[in-house]
């Protein structure tokens, strides 16, 4: 049987055709030695990577995991009844969502605006509460949210809670994602990071297109 790293490489190579670098790219990884270490078995790749792949190559992710059942994915999309090692069902509880980059989405009215910079497979149930997804940059929401981090926004969610998370748009910064709390004549959007200062915006001049969308998931590493 071959090794998951040696189905990887069958993947990449001769399903999807790609180079390492290429397949990096799509996986959203910056380098393609990740790709040569997991071919090699040096390292694993996590369930959501595993999950990208099967998605990106129409197989199932109980082939590319464990090497069992049909190695493709009916027509659009994976096996519904196929099922990995820890009981998680690719296909009827996962979706692919499409990740934007939060430096380089339209304004609130034209959001996102752009092409996807990657696809991540979530579970369903993340998907259906946020089928929006954008790349964070920088450390201002560190410890909870830290740079590269993707967060899913929910752009039916407009209702401010106070203290809650939101993407909100800001003509000097664009779209980023800041803790609002909401007070009587101001809207105040605060950093997690203490060392960020706070913004205060008079509610007269927030502007109806202010909030894009309340965070309701977060994917990251540490």
């Amino acid at each position: 049987m071959l090794t998951l790293g040696e189905r990887i490489r069958l993947l990449r190579k001769n399903i999807l055709r790609l180079s390492q670098n290429e397949f990096a790219d799509q996986l959203g990884f910056s380098r393609g030695a990740t790709i040569s270490d997991y071919e090699k078995n040096r390292r694993n790749p996590d369930i959501s990577t595993l999950g990208r792949m099967a998605f990106l190559g129409s197989v199932t992710l109980d082939w590319l995991l464990n090497g069992n059942g049909p190695v493709k994915a009916d027509e659009g999309g994976p096996n519904l009844e196929t099922r990995d090692s820890i009981g998680v069902a690719y296909g009827s509880d996962f979706a692919p969502v499409k990740v934007y980059d939060a430096r380089s989405v339209a304004g609130p009215k034209e959001f996102p605006g752009v092409e996807p910079v990657s696809t991540m497979v979530i579970p369903e149930k993340d998907f259906k509460s946020g089928p929006v997804a954008i790349l964070v940059h920088g450390d201002g929401m560190a410890p909870n949210i830290l740079d590269s981090a993707v967060v899913g926004i929910d752009t039916k969610d407009l209702n401010l809670v106070s203290g809650a998370l939101y993407a909100v748009w800001l003509n000097y910064e664009g779209a980023t994602i800041k803790r609002v709390f909401v007070y009587p004549q101001k809207i105040v959007l605060r950093h997690d990071n203490p060392g960020f200062p706070e913004t205060a915006i008079p509610t007269p001049v927030m502007g109806e297109d202010f909030i894009i969308g309340r965070v309701v998931w977060v994917y990251q590493r540490f």
